[in-house]
């Protein structure tokens, strides 16, 4: 055999160290961050047979449109909406597909069926049992929605829907053999045919780095690759290990990948193809400017308050069940509220804030910790939660007392934690036909016992007092002056009593337009109600402390339904009428008039609250919270763009959404056949929610499956925020005693 000469040699080792070289050489920037972290959940994509039932989030599901029941001893069966309804799978070759659907027998099969894959019309097929589809080859890889649009044998009757069949089962011919994907801590590990996708929020600056290690004797034909990819699709740049002769020689590869200049979302997409063993990407992290570290603290901007101490009495008074959109200030009708608007004028408004539960318990131990609730939002409060603010302001010399008509906040939940001083009496009872009072007075029992415990303080003491008034919360029983002004008679003759709204809920009641608004005037009158009840109880505060010492904080836990999305009352849904909320915060002389602009919520109020007294931990620091102070300017904002975080956590199973500027999604498993939004009859059922906030802002099509880079981005941190949860012990919570049954009872909690 022919040895190699010297410069040939020295040529072959030079070929072989020289991307060494260049992929070790040192990050640019110092700031390097995890790309597989808890905050983004990576979309981990096979191709499989089966179609799943919803709330399934594998590639293959039943993704919207879709009504599930069981069909007796033959399982499930899927209605889909005459409107239509969506299907989605991962395709990851460019081969034609078959979308096979095995419909329930004796179901009636006139008509067919539009298709829709892509945003392709791929023609309509007539109804038959099984229904096959082409899915054409060259269609977008990936994740791909196909609608289902039924269209009638001839033309239907005005109002009536097509006769469409139902779904026993679905599947997609023919697929690749399953890959495998496996995450472990930082590292990916991958085989066959399989795609993972994540996205980063790059500066120009960024870049990706990692290493990829091949398996130790790979099998012809296995192919890996890494691309880098814009928002408007096209390609950054591109890492590619097949196992070639030198790829084998050379071992594992680590890359530097410099994002060119790209701004805002990139995704980074992993492919692999070929039947062998799994390779393995290795430390997968990008690195840039200090903001990108995960650990990386911006610099507290100075407090927006003029020079002084921090205040001797605060105020957080809580109107149970307010919307924003009955504020004035924030876009409500005139006249409506006077007082949050004129509070809000002397201080700080925020016109886009939101709660971050859509029911009281969830979002008050939200208030109270700064934290939100995504698992146990039904549980009482407890020391695993963390310190509440009641315990900090306490600690720092204040008294504290607790007024609230709502028997969630109350010893009986432990939101009573760090209260000194607790007043039953103000709970709102048993509100039954028997024993009516003439309206619902809570809010003039609740600030009378507060200012009562306050005239008995000695003079010269801190209070921080705590008020939750039951309005404009059901029942709408506000007195016949508010009711006059703001419900005049009409045609219709439903009342606001708790029993009505929940008989609209639950469906027994099927109100007219009439109907409808006469429940919305009566929720106004208990709006109008409480506004000037705030209005009396704050003219009264100054004979404790005088305006530039007294900080007050009028805002809600949540917002309520008025039939937007066909119901009433709350708890089951994360719509806009739901989580949009006023915040005012009064502070005379101290804090300079000022409009909010950004996005902010519940954890921001508690973060607000806290700095301004200077409270701090049981370890001295400053109390900690997901929050950030609105006395700051300008408000940090973590990776670009404020996100909003919600969940129904007292709902079985859970309901979750995130939100940017202009998209919203909502994934809605619950537990069961249940899956979606809402109680009661007509109400959607699907499993997932996509809202352009922009181009529909009354949250009304449902385009899941659709989005585009910024849903996907918004997905993977929903579900990777849900995955933080506390879990659930296999017992749940314990009882609340009779009394607080019937309370809960009173106010539409308990059937």
């Amino acid at each position: 055999m022919r040895a190699f000469s010297s410069p040939s040699l020295l040529a072959l080792l030079g070929l072989l160290a020289f991307p060494f070289a260049c992929e070790k050489a040192p990050p640019k920037y110092p700031a390097v961050r995890p790309l597989i972290d808890a905050l983004h959940a990576p979309d981990l994509e096979t191709e499989a047979g089966a179609i799943a039932l919803p709330p399934s989030l594998s590639g293959n599901r039943f993704l919207s449109g879709w009504q599930a029941w069981r069909d007796g001893d033959r399982g499930v069966a899927l209605a889909p909406s005459p409107a239509g309804a969506r299907i989605e799978i991962v395709r990851l070759v460019a081969e034609e597909r078959r979308l096979i659907l095995d419909l329930r027998d004796g179901d009636p099969f006139e008509g067919g069926v539009r298709v829709v894959a892509g945003e392709r019309d791929l023609g309509v097929f007539p109804w038959r049992d099984p229904l096959e589809i082409p899915i054409p080859a060259d269609l977008p890889l990936g994740r791909l929605a196909i609608d289902l649009v039924p269209v009638p044998a001839a033309p239907a009757l005005p109002g009536a829907a097509p006769r469409i069949p139902n779904v026993v089962n679905a599947a997609v011919r023919p697929i690749q053999p399953a890959g495998t994907l496996q995450v472990e801590g930082r590292d990916l590990i991958q085989a066959g045919t399989s795609r993972v996708e994540t996205l980063i929020r790059a500066t120009g600056e960024t870049e990706l780095l990692g290493t990829f290690v091949p398996p130790e004797k790979p099998r012809p034909g296995q192919r890996w690759q890494l691309t880098l990819e814009r928002q408007d699709g096209s390609n950054i740049r591109r890492f590619y290990w097949s196992a070639s002769f030198w790829n084998r020689l050379r071992g594992e590869r680590r890359f530097r990948l410099p994002l060119r200049g790209a701004q805002g979302l990139v995704r980074v997409r992993l492919d692999a193809w070929g039947d062998g063993p799994p390779g393995r990407w290795r430390d997968l992290a990008w690195a840039g400017p200090p903001q990108l570290a995960a650990d990386h603290v911006p610099a507290l901007p100075p407090a927006d308050l003029s020079a002084g101490s921090p205040p001797r009495l605060v105020v957080v008074y809580l109107m149970d069940a307010l919307r924003a959109d009955a504020v004035g200030a924030v876009g409500g009708p005139s006249g409506l509220t006077p007082t949050i608007d004129r509070l809000g004028r002397t201080g700080l408004t925020a016109l886009r804030h939101r709660a971050n539960a859509p029911n009281t318990l969830p979002s008050t131990k939200t208030l109270f910790t700064g934290s939100a609730f995504r698992s146990r939002g039904g549980w009482k409060l407890g020391p695993e939660d963390g310190p509440t603010l009641a315990e900090a302001f306490r600690r720092a010399g204040y008294r504290t007392g607790l007024f609230s008509g709502n028997v969630y906040v109350s010893p009986a939940y432990g939101t009573d934690r760090g209260f000194e001083h607790h007043a039953p009496e103000v709970l709102i009872e048993g509100y039954s036909a028997q024993a009516k009072p003439p309206y619902n007075d809570n809010a003039e029992r609740v600030n009378a016992a507060a200012l009562a415990w306050l005239r008995s303080l000695p003079p010269g003491s801190r209070a921080f007092l705590y008020l939750h008034v039951i309005h404009p919360h059901n029942p709408y029983d506000p007195p016949a002056n508010f009711r006059s002004a703001w419900a005049p008679p009409s045609a219709s003759t439903l009342d606001g009593s708790t029993e009505t709204l929940t008989g609209i809920k639950q469906g027994r009641i099927d109100p007219g337009e009439a109907d409808r608004e006469r429940v919305r005037g009566l929720y106004r009158a208990g709006v109008a109600y409480v506004d000037d009840q705030l209005g009396r109880f704050v003219g009264q505060l100054a004979a404790f402390a005088p305006p530039g010492e007294t900080l007050v904080a009028v805002t809600s836990d949540h917002g309520e339904e008025l039939f937007e999305h066909g119901g009433v009352l709350h708890g089951y849904t994360l719509h806009e009428e739901m989580l949009r909320i006023p915040l005012a915060i009064s502070w005379p002389g101290r804090l300079m008039p000022r409009k909010i602009e950004e996005p902010t919520d519940t954890r921001d109020l508690f973060a607000t609250l806290a700095d301004a007294a200077g409270l701090s931990g049981a370890d001295g620091k400053p109390l900690a919270s997901e929050g950030r102070s609105l006395l700051r300017r300008p408000l940090p904002i973590p990776e670009g763009e404020p996100l909003h975080f919600a969940a129904a956590a007292s709902v079985k199973g859970g309901i979750y959404s995130i939100q940017s500027r202009r998209w919203k999604l909502v994934w809605a498993p619950r537990t069961g056949l249940g899956w979606g939004m809402g109680e009661g009859a007509g109400r959607s059922r699907d499993p997932e929610y996509l809202f352009d906030l922009e181009a529909d802002p009354g949250e009304t099509v449902n385009r899941a499956g659709h989005g585009d880079i910024e849903a996907a981005w918004l997905r993977g941190r929903l579900l990777a925020w849900i995955a933080g949860a506390q879990p659930e012990s296999e017992g749940g919570e314990s009882p609340v005693d009779r009394e607080t049954e019937d309370r809960l009872r009173a106010l539409g909690y308990v059937n």
